[in-house]
């Protein structure tokens, strides 16, 4: 192991600080700075998009959405200072804690999109189960995969190997909870959507031009996404710190930077809320002309 005065490894990896002679392995290479920064300017470019839509769109329940888009931009950041600091832990806990912790802030907004969708559709009686209890139930195990990504990221900074052992497993028990929480999840968007299909709305039949389906599409897209990137996650900590995965730096923006990214790219083309918006301005209108109607009848009756 080639070890300088500074004393982590200079060479190809692993790179980490020396303690009493042994070795933390924070990473099997050196973080890349340009693909830190240009990640983090991706992420910089969505965060505001959906911060601009937040407000026009009075989007509130994408709190943890933009949570979960600031939680990535700085994770990439902590990753490309990381390149000229791989042996301090405040980078690695950072990038660790926010990277990890970012799918599941996203995902909670996600799983709040159906319920509001299925609502403002007047479609909630189609669901396989109850969304408004669903929704709270995702939400919730949504936020505990967040503390046990904090948890879980702040234990192998301290170098002992049971606390790195134990760190992975509660890792991976969040990540498996969130890979089966999705993939239900996936299951009651195509229940759904099958049954507004064959049985549509009162909404759905005054307005077909209402582009409801499209909505279902990227949900389901996104869900898809954070399964994936779950899953290579959960490969990456099965196989420990000396399996293929973690070991190479790839994987990290091709399984879960990029899908997250394109998480997202998705609802700034198809938001949520602006499906939401154009609804309840339709009933509006639709209510308006049925007044109209019903008071042009009175006044017919009574001129008679």
């Amino acid at each position: 192991m080639d070890l300088n005065s500074t004393g982590y490894n200079t060479g190809d990896g692993p790179y980490g600080p020396v303690v009493n002679g042994t070795q933390i392995v924070f990473y099997q290479y050196l973080p890349s700075k340009p693909a830190g920064f240009a990640f983090m300017a991706l992420f910089s470019v969505a965060t505001l998009g959906h911060l601009v839509y937040f407000f026009w769109l009075r989007a509130w329940f994408f709190i943890p959405f933009l949570l979960g888009g600031i939680a990535e931009l700085f994770g990439y950041y902590s990753r490309a200072m990381a390149h000229d600091e791989p042996i301090l832990a405040k980078w690695f806990i950072l990038q660790n804690l926010l990277i990890l912790a970012g799918a599941p802030f996203l995902a909670a907004s996600v799983y709040m999109s159906l319920g509001r969708i299925a609502a403002v559709l007047d479609a909630t009686h189609h669901s396989l189960l109850s969304l408004r209890w669903m929704t709270r139930l995702y939400v919730l195990i949504d936020f505990g995969c967040i503390f046990t990504q904090l948890i879980g990221s702040i234990l192998p900074a301290s170098g002992d190997p049971s606390a790195i052992r134990t760190s992975r497993i509660i890792l991976l028990s969040g990540i498996i909870t969130q890979f089966v929480a999705l993939s239900f999840f996936v299951l009651q968007i195509v229940f759904l959507y099958n049954r507004i299909k064959r049985d549509l709305t009162t909404v759905l039949l005054h307005d077909p031009s209402i582009r409801w389906q499209f909505h279902f599409y990227s949900i389901s897209l996104v869900a898809l996404l954070l399964i994936l990137r779950a899953v290579v996650r959960a490969v990456e900590y099965l196989q420990g710190e000396d399996g293929y995965v973690i070991s190479h730096e790839s994987f990290i923006y091709a399984f879960d930077g990029a899908p997250m990214f394109l998480v997202m790219l998705i609802f700034l083309i198809l938001h949520p809320a602006r499906l939401i918006k154009d609804v309840r301005r339709l009933k509006k209108i639709n209510d308006v002309i049925r007044l109209g109607l019903v008071d042009e009848h009175r006044n017919d009756n009574t001129s008679r």
